[in-house]
């Protein structure tokens, strides 16, 4: 049984704030001082907006439903995602606060900024008094507990929750039809994908081989790096240019030999003409991208399903989790932690119901909460097929698709990191009339089978630590994005150059930059 599956098990929260007396719901009496009466309570909450695509909070099904189970109104403020951190500074800045803010973005900087301010309230003692959902699955799951403490010790934000491996990766989508015209099997290592690319376009030239939007090309890059000894620490370890040895030893990518390998390797691709020269210069936009992949012009991209080229080329693709590389490596690096954002909810210090809001969340993170905030209630937003949920056909048959369908009543279906955690797959792929081999058109068992033992979240700066690592990094990413675009394209060379590569980054405090996330991986690692 999965980890996640624990929190089913966990007593679910029934919530009766405003009935009853006020003292068993830690409710003070009401204006009247009357025994036996509670305070009717209202929460103000700071919302990402998706009005453009479903009804405003207070039309909203799932909100409505979930004021009659818990009794407790909130007023939303939902702000559309261009304004959100425009918004978010005004508030903090003139201390003109909501209550709690809902899946708005903070980054670890700004939550320890704003807890140590004391306008965010900790959270760790009410988690433990008032959470009994979250605190059952931070006790069962300390890597999740890790990544939301912040290195003041403190907990600021509740995190959003995702124990399945196929949505939590992205993985190589290869065109199947290319391979089946040449006579070629799926490839299974680094040699056989080059190889392949290279057969195809030679009988072909107009076939752009591995090819997507210029922003996305180091996709390619990260998930190379599990085939080249760098994916122990999963997707958001090469993020901050880290791996873990098979010694123990935590290192960098960016001076690392095998980078260079992996930086060869590309190299030889780009050679092949199986790297298109766009992703390197001015890019496809997406219209133009899914264009070429309508006509089949498209061997090979990133992502996490193949829905992404469209609908009707997805049925080209299939997917590879993982690439056996030269030395034996196979690993699923592009696996992320558990905790997939830490930003969910934020309570700050206006509110005057933190262990009621605290409760009001904590919901979500059992199991007739996750129910309700991606399957709805039963009878109305889905019916029971083979004992297993399936949206209704109205949501179903949703003229902009499923998920949008399902998003007209139901919050935690479109765009991710809510405060809460993810259904099971079979069980969030069956209520769209779906499996999970079909969405990503991969087997999912290999990523349990081949994920690193280890899977990081991105590590808590102390303030020091923000400030040293950010002036390191704004000049060594600057000079990586030069510089590895040069090594690809062979505008500089691997052979001549590389030594004085290595020694510009040793310069800009690359040694200084691993000390530091060391400390970060101890101080991590010794959450308790």
């Amino acid at each position: 049984m999965k980890k996640g599956l624990s929190l089913l098990l966990a007593a679910t929260l029934t919530l009766a704030l405003t009935a009853c007396s006020g003292k068993e719901n830690n409710v003070e009496p009401g204006p009247s001082g009357a025994a036996g009466e509670a305070e009717s309570i209202t929460l103000n909450i700071v919302k990402r907006g998706y009005t453009d695509v479903h009804p405003p909070a207070e039309e909203f099904w799932m909100w409505k439903k979930y004021e009659e189970i818990s009794g407790i109104h909130v007023d939303f403020e939902e702000i559309p995602g261009a304004a959100v951190a425009e918004r978010k500074n005004v508030m903090l800045g003139s201390n003109d606060l909501p209550d709690a803010f809902y899946r708005i973005a903070f980054g670890t900087d700004e939550l320890m900024k704003y807890g140590k301010q004391g306008l965010f309230i900790p959270l760790e003692e009410q988690i433990e008094q008032h959470a009994p959902n979250l605190n059952k699955l931070l006790q069962d799951n300390p890597d999740i507990k890790r990544a939301i403490t912040m290195s003041d010790g403190h907990i600021y934000a509740l995190p959003y929750v995702d124990f399945s491996k196929a949505f939590n990766s992205v993985r190589l989508y290869i065109n199947k039809s290319w391979l089946d015209e040449a006579g070629l099997p799926v490839p299974k290592t680094t040699a056989e994908f080059r190889d392949a690319l290279k057969l195809v376009r030679e009988k072909d030239s107009s076939r752009l081989g591995w090819v997507l939007e210029t922003q996305y090309w180091t996709f390619l890059e990260s998930f190379l790096a599990s085939s080249f000894g760098m994916g122990e620490g999963g997707s958001k370890g090469f993020g901050q240019y880290l791996y873990k040895d098979k010694d123990g030893q935590i290192k960098t990518t960016f001076n690392d030999p095998k980078y260079k390998e992996l930086l060869q390797y590309m190299n030889d691709l780009y050679k092949d003409g199986s790297l298109a020269q766009q992703n390197f210069t001015t890019g496809y936009d997406y219209a133009k991208w899914s264009t070429d992949g309508a006509s089949n012009k498209i061997g090979a991209f990133i992502w996490e399903g193949p829905g992404y080229i469209g609908t009707d080329a997805a049925k080209n693709f299939t997917g590879i989790n993982v690439l056996e590389g030269p030395h034996g490596d196979k690993v699923a690096g592009t696996l992320g932690p558990a905790a997939k954002g830490i930003f969910g909810f934020v309570i700050t210090n206006k509110n005057k119901y933190p262990a009621e809001t605290l409760k009001w969340i904590d919901y979500f993170y059992g199991e007739e909460g996750i129910k309700l905030g991606t399957f709805g209630i039963e009878g109305e937003t889905y019916t029971m097929v083979d004992g297993k949920p399936k949206y209704i056909d109205e949501i179903l048959n949703y003229k902009g698709g499923v998920q949008l369908g399902a998003f007209q009543y139901v919050d935690n279906v479109y765009g991710a990191y809510y405060p809460y955690v993810e259904p099971e797959d079979e069980l969030r792929m069956a209520v769209r009339g779906t499996t999970v081999a079909d969405e990503i058109k991969a087997d999912p068992a290999e990523l349990d089978e081949f994920a690193p033992k280890e899977l990081w979240p991105d590590f808590v700066p102390t303030d020091e630590e923000a400030n040293t690592t950010s002036a390191i990094l704004t000049d060594i990413n600057k000079y990586m994005e030069e510089m590895r675009v040069k090594f690809v394209t062979g505008k500089a060379s691997l052979e001549t150059d590389w030594d004085g590569f290595v020694k510009t980054i040793d310069k800009m405090g690359g040694s200084k930059y691993l000390e530091i996330k060391k400390a970060q991986y101890e101080r991590y690692m010794n959450v308790k």
